[in-house]
């Protein structure tokens, strides 16, 4: 019997270490304190900024307060994957993360149409059609009619455009390292998947029901 009170006494005590290091009530869960044990040995796990003012509790009573957290630092993460792009770009032909992601597509294909290459980069028309205007100005990439279809025009990576590409390419993985940041091996394979999982539902919504309004695609996709 002593030994049961001791397992509960040593229970006791994580909880207490536990509620020490949670920067704030939402966090204080049972899966808050599993990550919290499954993570004892890393002193920096629980390490993070308080994004939270005075009114939090009145904020959470009339909203849902991990989404909105969640949609905060996704916003969060990509500023900062932009400041640090913008250090390798910087000296180079190739001026903006947009149009590196059109540039490496490109890269992987000998040809796409225009409307393909900006679809797969989750842009509206016009935004994609600048940016393509801007690359074959620059004349990293060139466009050609389809053959298939006489409506269509194609879009295929330059010469000068791959040597941009491979020119800043060892570089930006210095941004792939700094952006994962302190996430262990295992932390990195489960945000990938994770994030895999989001792009493909998100990715799905701006394919078939972008014209849709809001609580339609909520009653759609997750309500349904």
């Amino acid at each position: 019997m002593q030994s049961k009170y001791l397992l509960i006494k040593q229970l006791i005590d994580k909880v207490a270490e536990y509620e020490n290091v949670v920067s704030s009530a939402d966090e204080m869960n049972l899966e808050g304190f599993s990550n919290f044990i499954n993570h004892a040995s890393d002193p920096t796990y629980f390490q993070k900024r308080n994004l939270s003012g005075s009114l939090e509790l009145e904020v959470q009573e009339r909203g849902n307060k991990k989404e909105t957290t969640i949609a905060i630092l996704v916003t969060f993460i990509y500023r900062y994957a932009k400041l640090y792009a913008k250090k390798v770009l910087q000296h180079s032909s190739i001026s903006t993360l947009d149009d590196f992601s059109y540039l490496i597509l490109l890269l992987t294909h000998e040809s796409l149409s225009k409307t393909e290459l900006i679809q797969k980069n989750v842009h509206e028309k016009t935004t994609g059609m600048e940016i393509i205007k801007r690359l074959i100005k620059q004349n990293l990439i060139y466009q050609f009619n389809d053959e298939k279809d006489k409506r269509s025009q194609r879009v295929a990576i330059t010469e000068e455009g791959k040597i941009a590409i491979f020119s800043i390419l060892h570089k930006l993985e210095d941004v792939s390292t700094i952006m994962t940041g302190n996430l262990t091996e295992l932390e990195k394979n489960s945000l990938s998947t994770i994030l895999k999982k989001l792009d493909h539902f998100h990715f799905d919504i701006f394919l078939n029901d972008k014209n849709k309004t809001l609580p339609e695609i909520i009653e759609n996709k997750i309500r349904s």
